[in-house]
């Protein structure tokens, strides 16, 4: 999709990526494209790698971690922030950091070290001793559904430069949806949290209702209540467009 046609929220993050900025943290409501941007606005060859912070994530999903092989043995496995160093072999890739400030202690500290400026952040792998540090090219985008940056830890915060508040739905998400949900789905998402429904609401809606009645198939993608109202929502447009 052309600049120029993107809500300014994504004009921004295309701009920034532009620009050199190479740690930048997304928030807003969630269902909006946050990580689907972040997976694939300005990847190049060296590809994207996603790392989904949970309070019960260990270093392992951060850098790696010993796993038994079928003869006995043990071989280390790099995490994702390690892959999206390594990029491939020239370029670093990009790391995703989702709901980082879900992420506690260790891993934590942990991620503050991975998502240092490349001068500062290494990792000496425990395999080969080697001192890893990121390629050229790596980049870090952190999403969050939190609804001000400010709310992060501050020293992780601290390594992000560039915030910026997603308060549209990524065009190329909606055009993933039949055509006659796209409008409501841009409405809702980002409406106030007692009247929103997230794009993967409607990507499982779309599906749904292939096999199933628009009214059951809404209430199971949106609920009962939710699902009544935007069925009858999808059904008045349906017939304004038909007349």
């Amino acid at each position: 999709m052309k600049r120029d046609s993107l809500p300014g929220c994504w004009r921004d993050f295309a701009d920034a990526l532009g620009a050199g900025i190479d740690r930048i943290v997304l928030y807003g409501p969630s269902g909006t494209g946050k990580t689907y941007a972040a997976l694939r606005e300005g990847v190049a060859s060296a590809g994207a790698h996603r790392l989904v912070c949970t309070e019960d994530m260990t270093a392992a999903d951060v850098t790696g971690c010993w796993m038994p092989t079928a003869g006995g043995q043990f071989e280390w496995l790099d995490g994702a922030a390690v892959r999206a160093w390594r990029g491939d072999g020239v370029l670093g890739g990009r790391l995703v950091v989702d709901e980082a400030d879900r992420a506690a202690g260790d891993v934590l500290a942990l991620l503050l070290a991975v998502c240092d400026t490349d001068g500062s952040a290494r990792f000496d792998h425990p395999a080969t001793g080697a001192a890893i540090t990121p390629l050229p090219g790596f980049s870090v985008v952190m999403t969050t559904n939190l609804e001000h940056p400010e709310e992060l830890p501050s020293a992780l915060r601290d390594r992000f430069p560039v915030a910026i508040e997603i308060d549209a739905p990524h065009p190329d998400a909606i055009e993933l949806l039949p055509e006659d949900l796209r409008d409501a789905a841009m409405a809702t998402a980002v409406a106030p949290s007692s009247r929103r429904a997230s794009l993967r609401a409607f990507y499982a809606y779309a599906r749904l209702r292939e096999s199933l009645e628009p009214e059951r198939a809404a209430r199971l993608a949106f609920g009962a209540d939710r699902g009544r109202e935007i069925a009858d929502a999808l059904a008045i447009d349906a017939a304004e467009l038909g007349a």
